[in-house]
C-alpha cells in the first residue's frame, strides 16, 4: 500500500510521547509498505530532526507552520484548526494525493483531521480526547468570565471532535477509556484502542551496580499543561520534604515558574531518555491529575524496571494492580508516604521495577503491540 502519514509535530524520538509512537509507526508501516510523510515543523531544530526519520520511510517534508492568531469572534470551530491549517499544508497534501494513487490518509492528532479527503481510505490517531481537557479546564476555573470562556471553548471542541471522527473510516485511541469516551458521544464511529508499544530490547534494565543514590525523576513535554502542573506539584509540594533526595525535572522547554530548591534539577532537554533511569535507584514520580491517553514517559520506565508512583489518571491505559506493579497516590500526603516507602525499602523498588518490566514484555513491546496497530491500517485493502 501506499500510505500518506500526515503530522502535526516531527515524529522523532526522545522529545514527547506522541513523536515516539508516531516514529514507530512509521517504521512499523514502512516495513510492509510506502509511507511518505507531511509534518509540520516550528523551528529549525525541528526540519533538522526530521532528518532521524528519512532512513525509515519513503520521502519526508517538512512544512512551517504559520498559525492564524487573528480573531474570529463566534466561530464555530476552535483555535486549534486556525493554529494548525497553513495553506500550505493544505496544497502539499492535495499535491500529494494529485501526484500518486494513496491506498490510506492517515492524520495525526485532531488538529489535523481538517486534512482529510473523500476519496481516500482515512485514519485519524486521537492521541488525546481534547474535548475532555477543555472540560477540566472549564470545571477548574473559578473566575465567572474565565469559566464562561472556557465553556464556550468546550462546546466548540466537543462539537468539532466529534464531527471529524464520524468522517474518519477508523479512529484510534492510545486507551480504552478514550474509545469509550468518544463512542459515548458518537456512537457510530468506527473507533478503536490501539496501546502505545515501547522497545522492550531498547529500554531495557541498567544491569551494571550503580553508585547512584536513591533519586526522584520525571520528565514530559512542558508545552502540555499536565506536565506543567505535575512538576509544579513535585517542586512545590513534594521536594522540599525530601532535602536529601534528589529531584530531576526533565524535558523541554525548562520549566519555568516555580522556584527550585538546591535538591531539584530543571534538566531541560535530554537527547537519551534511557540516561534518566538507573533501574530501582531511580524512583519516577508522575503527579498527573489532569489530561488522556497514555504516558509513553511511563512506559519507559516500566520497561527499565523503574519504581512508578503515579495517579489513576496517569495509569490509564495500563492494567494497574497497586502495590504489585506501581503504586497510586492522589493527594500530597500520599505521595509524600509513597516515596518515604520507596526511600527506605530497596526491596519494595526492585519488586515494582521487575513487576513492571514484566508487564510491558506481556503487553506492550512493539512485537505485541506492532500487529494490532497494522491490522487497523490495512483494513484499507479490503475496503
Amino acid at each position: 500500500m501506499n500510505i500518506l502519514f500526515v503530522t502535526a509535530y516531527p515524529p522523532v524520538l526522545h522529545r514527547h510521547g506522541g513523536g515516539v509512537r508516531m516514529y514507530h509507526n512509521i517504521r512499523l508501516l514502512s516495513e510492509r509498505h510506502s509511507v511518505h510523510v507531511l509534518s509540520y515543523v516550528w523551528t529549525a531544530e525541528d526540519a533538522d530532526l526530521l532528518n532521524s526519520v528519512r532512513p525509515i520511510c519513503e520521502s519526508i517534508q517538512g512544512i512551517q507552520r504559520v498559525p492564524d492568531f487573528g480573531r474570529h469572534w463566534l466561530s464555530v470551530k476552535p483555535f486549534l484548526v486556525r493554529e494548525f491549517g497553513t495553506p500550505e499544508m493544505h496544497q502539499r497534501v492535495d499535491a500529494m494525493l494529485h501526484a500518486k494513487k494513496f491506498d490510506v490518509l492517515q492524520c495525526e492528532y485532531l488538529q489535523m483531521a481538517q486534512f482529510r479527503r473523500r476519496h481516500v481510505f482515512s485514519l485519524l490517531t486521537a492521541h488525546d480526547v481534547q474535548s475532555q481537557g477543555a472540560w477540566e479546564a472549564f470545571e477548574a476555573e473559578s473566575d465567572p468570565l474565565l469559566k464562561a470562556k472556557y465553556f464556550y471553548r468546550w462546546m466548540q471542541i466537543l462539537h468539532y471532535e466529534m464531527t471529524q471522527i464520524q468522517r474518519f473510516d477508523r479512529v484510534v485511541t492510545m486507551t480504552a477509556e478514550d474509545a469509550a469516551y468518544l463512542k459515548s458521544y458518537a456512537p457510530g464511529a468506527n473507533v478503536r484502542p490501539v496501546p502505545i508499544g515501547i522497545d522492550a530490547k531498547e529500554f531495557r534494565p541498567n544491569e551494571e551496580k550503580t553508585s547512584e543514590p536513591v533519586s526522584v525523576v520525571f520528565m514530559g513535554n512542558f508545552f502540555h499543561l499536565p506536565n506543567v502542573e505535575a512538576a509544579r506539584f513535585l517542586v512545590r509540594e513534594i521536594a522540599p520534604r525530601f532535602p536529601g533526595v534528589r529531584f530531576r525535572i526533565a524535558g523541554s522547554p525548562i520549566l519555568e515558574g516555580p522556584q527550585a530548591g538546591p535538591n531539584v534539577e530543571l534538566a531541560g532537554h535530554v537527547p537519551d531518555t534511557r540516561s534518566l533511569y538507573h533501574s530501582s535507584n531511580t524512583i519516577v514520580l508522575a503527579p498527573l491529575f489532569s489530561g488522556t491517553g497514555q504516558r509513553v514517559k511511563l512506559l519507559e520506565a516500566f520497561s527499565m524496571a523503574c519504581p512508578v508512583v503515579t495517579t489513576r489518571v496517569g495509569a490509564m491505559g495500563f492494567p494497574v494492580e497497586k502495590g504489585v506493579n506501581m503504586l497510586i497516590a492522589e493527594t500530597v500526603d500520599e505521595f509524600t508516604g509513597a516515596l518515604r516507602r520507596l526511600v527506605a525499602e530497596p526491596d519494595l523498588r526492585r519488586r515494582l521495577g521487575d513487576n513492571a518490566r514484566t508487564m510491558i514484555l506481556d503487553r506492550f513491546d512493539w512485537s505485541r503491540i506492532g500487529k494490532e496497530y497494522l491490522d487497523v491500517v490495512e483494513a484499507a485493502v479490503t475496503h
